[in-house]
């Protein structure tokens, strides 16, 4: 630990230690600003940057006098009663409720926390959505009418290249550029009319006939079909966590729900 870390963890502990005996970064008007105060705007600034910016004296100052700033204001709108104006009260009264309700939801995934075992459940859940489901790698060109669709089926079928004729006249700017290319898709999590379509062409073959959509017509090409494969419990983990907690958050709202007279 070099000695600028050092220095800034025995100005913490000694803050952490004694507390109101700790010096005030700053005094204004009379009031004074505490040590804490500026630990912890601190801290959340760097947890906020994810460790792009650093703890130093120079950030702490810079902190410390947007903080004067602020009682600055504070002091001046309180003086001039601008937080006894209706529209303040009211834009107060509304962010009570939204910090009320977030401490709600907070209490609520504390007391049901994620353990491993319901991870893994969920996941297992999750991976039996591919057993016995392929996935298929698949170009589209999309046109506007079906007759324009079909002779470029024709056109194809004699020979012409699908990955140019998307890109010079496919109606989907997110995979014309590269050449229809749309990537894998697992054939289970796709719309019916979708998957219907594509489980009907062949490896290597491209539609029979075009699938009319909001966009326009579809002519699709299958690169590729392979077995569907789910994503390894680590890629999925944080994920799965984060949806788990969400929905303890959402079954305490029903439990109350179910539990109150509503009219």
């Amino acid at each position: 630990m070099n000695t600028l870390h050092k220095t800034l963890a025995a100005a913490l502990l000694l803050a952490a230690t004694h507390g109101a005996m700790a010096a005030p970064i700053a005094t204004v008007n009379g009031t004074a600003i505490d040590q804490s105060v500026l630990d912890q705007a601190v801290s959340q600034i760097l947890s906020a940057n994810g460790g792009r910016v650093q703890d130093t004296p120079a950030l702490r100052e810079d902190v410390r006098q947007r903080l004067i700033n602020r009682e600055l204001v504070l002091q001046a709108a309180q003086k001039a009663g601008l937080d006894k104006a209706a529209n303040f009260t009211q834009r107060l009264e509304e962010a009570r409720k939204e910090l009320l309700q977030q401490a709600f939801f907070e209490a609520a995934a504390k007391n049901r926390p994620v353990s491993d075992a319901d991870i893994k459940a969920e996941y297992d859940r999750y991976s039996a959505q591919f057993k016995g489901v392929n996935e298929v790698s698949v170009r589209q060109i999309v046109l506007p009418s079906e007759d324009a669709a079909n002779k470029a089926i024709a056109a194809l079928k004699k020979g012409a290249k699908f990955d140019q004729m998307a890109k010079t006249q496919s109606l989907d700017n997110a995979s014309k550029a590269r050449g229809g290319d749309m990537g894998w898709g697992n054939l289970a999590a796709m719309e019916p009319p979708l998957a219907e379509a594509l489980k009907a062409i062949p490896k290597g073959q491209i539609s029979a006939k075009p699938l009319q959509s909001q966009l326009g017509w579809h002519i699709f090409k299958v690169e590729d079909i392979r077995a569907a494969q789910p994503a390894p419990l680590e890629a999925v983990k944080a994920r799965i966590a984060q949806e788990l907690q969400e929905k303890a958050i959402r079954d305490a709202v029903l439990d109350l729900r179910q539990k109150a007279t509503i009219q």
